[in-house]
This record gives C-alpha cells, sequence and structure tokens, in this order.
C-alpha cells in the first residue's frame, strides 16, 4: 500500500473540516493554504522537539548525517552532506537482545548496523545560497522525505503510518482558518497521531546508560 500523497492529505484535511464535500475538488487557494499549513505542521513538529532534541555541527569535510542534527554548511569547499540508509549501532556490545548471539555465528543479520531512528530529523543550511533543507526519516517506509521540494503529488511524509490521523492533525492545524468546529473524532485522531509521533512505541527499546548521584 502506497503512502497517501500530500494532496490526498490536503484533500482530507478539507473534508473533516466540513468545507470539502467527498468527491469534490477543493478550490486552488483553499487547496495552496492548506498544503502550506502541512509544511507548516512538519516544522512545527520538529521545532517543538517532538522527534527529540537537535545537535548542531559544522563539518570540514565530507558527512554523514547519521540522525537529529543540524548541519551548518559555511564553506566554499564542496562538502557533501549524506543521508544514510544505515547507522552503525552504538550498543552493539551492551545491548541484551544481542549480546550472547554476537559470539555464534549468523548470517542471515547484520548485528553491527541498523536503519536510523524513526522520525530523525537532518536540517541543512547552507550559508553559500542563503536555504535551508528539512528531511525526516520515516522508519515506517525506511525512507528519508524532504520538505524543502515538496509538491501535492508526493507521498505526504509520516502518512504511511496513519493517514487519517496526519489529516486530523492538520484539520485541528487550520480549523481556525476557515472557521469551522473541529469534531470530537477528529479530534481524537489528531490527539493520537501527535503522541504517537512523540511517544514512538512502535521502536525497539534503547539502552541507555544509567546516571546516579
Amino acid at each position: 500500500m502506497a503512502a497517501a500523497s500530500c494532496n490526498d492529505v490536503v484533500k482530507g484535511a478539507l473534508r473533516k473540516l466540513g468545507v470539502l464535500a467527498s468527491g469534490r475538488e477543493p478550490r486552488p487557494v483553499d487547496r495552496d493554504d492548506t498544503f502550506e499549513a502541512l509544511k507548516g505542521l512538519y516544522r512545527q513538529l520538529i521545532t517543538s522537539g517532538a522527534f527529540g532534541r537537535l545537535t548542531d555541527v559544522v563539518p570540514v569535510v565530507d558527512y554523514t548525517a547519521c540522525g537529529n542534527v543540524r548541519v551548518f554548511r559555511n564553506t566554499d569547499d564542496a562538502i557533501a552532506i549524506t543521508l544514510p540508509e544505515t547507522v552503525n549501532r552504538q550498543d552493539y556490545w551492551c545491548d541484551h537482545r544481542i549480546y550472547g548471539s554476537c559470539w555464534r555465528p549468523d548470517t542471515t543479520l547484520r548485528r553491527d548496523v541498523t536503519t536510523p531512528r524513526d522520525c530523525t530529523v537532518v536540517t541543512i543550511t547552507d550559508a553559500l545560497v542563503g536555504e535551508t533543507y528539512d528531511f525526516i526519516y520515516d522508519g515506517h517506509t525506511k525512507t528519508w522525505q524532504g520538505l524543502y521540494d515538496l509538491s501535492l503529488e508526493n507521498a505526504a511524509p509520516l502518512a504511511f503510518r496513519d493517514p487519517q490521523g496526519l489529516m486530523a492533525l492538520l484539520a485541528a492545524q487550520i480549523g481556525d482558518d476557515f472557521g469551522a468546529q473541529i469534531g470530537p473524532t477528529t479530534l481524537r485522531l489528531a490527539q493520537n497521531f501527535q503522541s504517537a509521533l512523540v511517544t514512538r512505541f512502535s521502536m525497539p527499546r534503547e539502552t541507555v546508560a544509567g546516571v546516579y548521584f
């Protein structure tokens, strides 16, 4: 099943507000305004910390952005910034699910790498061209999705996991703009979707170091 397109999410949000009848196409101005609100919603989730804190980095050589970083490129050198398909496991030797099994030969799985964390964010600011590019990693589709060149025909970032939830969250975001009342079902869908993004209980639990005083 393919993820809903940005156009699908826009129309779904307008239908949930009662602005658009089923089977009809939105007015171009309503469609464009709602699409801009969708892109703003993604950036709001990033800046609110819903996907975790970001670390600022300034690379001087080619750099692989493994996750949750704001990359500042301010040099004339042609520095390549890569969004990886896999990252090294930091907990390779201490994860209780792996420790012990690492001593046995196993050619069916790679134990030393994994995919980036779901909803990992990479923001690249290029001072030379004055542009900022945001990317979100969708752990369900295993793809990096950029916001800077997003179009209505593109798959909507984060839509695959819960298209109705994303439509509802967008509807809640723009309800005041259309003078529409948000229904209780739509509000519940929006809250559940945002809670799932923040908690991400579908991800594997990660081992972290304890802090003692």
